[in-house]
């Protein structure tokens, strides 16, 4: 009964996130699945627009997607041996690279682990909680809107590549990672907040910038590029942010973060108790990732119930095989 309980809890959930399409399941271990590969999946025509990919646990990639169709697409998070109850499987589930062109407007991909470059071609895209080791590149070549980069440990950046021109590119938000820098012409325009930026040296044009953490101690700007709202931003050098407007520079970042002694690989940026980002956001909110209306979340485990423990004997008792799951929801 537990379990019937649990399934049903996790299943209701994902069906609000995805109204009344299906769940489709992804994995390459041998285990019975709907298909072994993500781009496999996007392609059956059985897979309709609005469909959910779950991307289950493997240590084989499953391969790379070029996607003309809107899908939500969710793994099980990662750092999943380091950050305790996250998931009872502490294997994540890993792809290579995303490239979203049109007709994939709404895509939603949470929780994955994405080891190389990938692309966005058209608006209306979440890219929320996955651990990222590419760049990020949001095409110049179309005019769309509505790019929501949030939550996920980034060790390259968001840039952009095609053809500078006249089209506009809008509302792109970038919330709540630990990434490398930002990239983009003045075509693009935005907010960039409440993360941690590890170098120096981003390009950007009518963006609001509040609210971060910038590491790097190398004494040059970490926001190039003109028509930018600097406000309330953390600095480790003397040049890396304008005066005023609620900026803090020559900050040691030894008094700022937990650091990684005893820490995870993402758990290290949390806030120390009397770090001088607390409270020193804009509206009074913390810096850094986990600040904000929409803090990072440890392991990028994706919005919908997680089993965070499971025991279970190896024989059973006469008919009975006692079971114990543990399961939280994840905001």
């Amino acid at each position: 009964m537990k379990k019937t309980i649990i399934l049903t809890v996790c299943l209701t959930a994902l069906i609000a996130l995805t109204a009344s399409a299906k769940i489709w399941r992804v994995n390459n271990t041998t285990l019975p699945a709907d298909f072994t590969t993500i781009q496999a999946a996007h392609d059956a025509t059985t897979v309709l627009a609005g469909d959910t990919l779950h991307m289950e646990p493997s240590q084989v990639s499953y391969g790379s997607l070029t996607s003309t169709k809107k899908l939500i697409i969710l793994g099980p998070g990662y750092f999943l041996n380091l950050n305790a109850n996250q998931q009872a499987n502490p294997i994540p589930a890993t792809i290579e690279s995303f490239t979203l062109n049109a007709g994939s407007s709404g895509t939603v991909i949470s929780g994955l682990t994405i080891t190389g470059n990938s692309n966005i071609n058209t608006g209306n895209i979440i890219i929320m909680r996955n651990n990222i080791a590419g760049v990020i590149y949001l095409s110049a070549n179309y005019s769309y809107s509505n790019i929501i980069i949030s939550g996920n440990y980034m060790s390259g950046n968001v840039s952009w590549q095609g053809n500078a021109g006249t089209e506009l590119i809008t509302n792109v938000l970038i919330f709540n990672n630990y990434f490398f820098n930002v990239t983009l012409t003045a075509q693009f325009s935005g907010v960039i907040a409440n993360n941690v930026i590890s170098h120096h040296s981003s390009s950007t044009y009518n963006f609001t910038i509040k609210n971060n953490i910038c590491t790097q101690t190398d004494n040059s700007p970490y926001f190039n590029g003109s028509y930018n709202q600097i406000y309330n931003n953390i600095c480790s050098s003397q040049a890396g942010l304008p005066v005023g407007n609620g900026n803090q520079k020559e900050v040691s970042m030894a008094t700022v973060f937990l650091g990684s002694t005893g820490q995870s690989t993402d758990g290290q940026w949390q806030l120390k108790d009397d770090s001088p980002a607390k409270g020193a956001g804009l509206s009074g909110e913390d810096c850094g990732m986990f600040g904000g209306s929409t803090p990072y979340h440890l392991s990028g485990v994706p919005r919908i119930p997680s089993v965070y423990q499971l025991s279970a004997p190896f024989t059973s008792n006469g008919n009975t095989l006692p079971v114990t799951i543990s399961v939280k929801t994840n905001n």
